[in-house]
């Protein structure tokens, strides 16, 4: 029995752990009037005016519960630049080729993805609504910063943004492995 209890509090902290936590304090910076969802796994950002990929690079878009399934795939910075090409390829075959019929999708630059930041929030501070379990991670989890198209001026890292906390992080794209989410004109 007290097993049982121990392992119960342990299954009950550990989910808690991964809840997302906001301050009624704070007003919302990302607020879902600014974004209008799209069935077709996008959302238009009315703000900055682009559209994004609600679920990082690896998850699939279940449109009938509105989710993002299964497992963010990780990348070294100049993968993930050539799995983008071979995405945008006319003559290519990737499954996410036309997604939601967009011809040409990209990595963000580190300021497009800062504008995500959602500041009244963290674990993960972005709007859950809009990316609903796209970014469930705990501190650490390498898939929880995504790759900018934004190099450091030192020439020898990239920028990432980190979704639990809302950080700008720079890493060598050489030695590192972390997700890809993709945006469009």
């Amino acid at each position: 029995m007290k097993n049982f209890i121990i392992i119960t509090f342990i299954a009950l902290f550990s989910s808690l752990a991964l809840a997302q936590e906001c301050s009624i304090d704070l007003s919302r910076s990302a607020p879902n009037a600014r974004y209008t969802p799209e069935q077709n796994g996008t959302v238009k950002d009315h703000l900055t005016g682009l559209t994004w990929m609600r679920c990082p690079v690896g998850k699939e878009w279940n449109s009938s519960d509105q989710i993002c399934e299964g497992t963010t795939d990780t990348y070294f910075w100049q993968s993930a630049l050539t799995m983008v090409e071979a995405i945008n390829d006319v003559n290519g075959n990737h499954k996410l080729h036309q997604f939601a019929g967009i011809t040409k999708w990209r990595m963000p630059n580190i300021k497009e993805l800062i504008s995500l930041k959602e500041i009244a929030c963290h674990s993960p501070a972005v709007n859950t609504t809009v990316f609903d379990n796209a970014f469930n991670y705990e501190v650490g989890d390498l898939a929880s910063y995504i790759w900018s198209n934004t190099p450091v001026s030192n020439g020898e890292e990239v920028y990432s943004f980190e979704t639990v906390n809302a950080e700008i992080i720079s890493y060598n794209p050489a030695q590192h492995k972390l997700s890809v989410l993709l945006v469009a004109e």
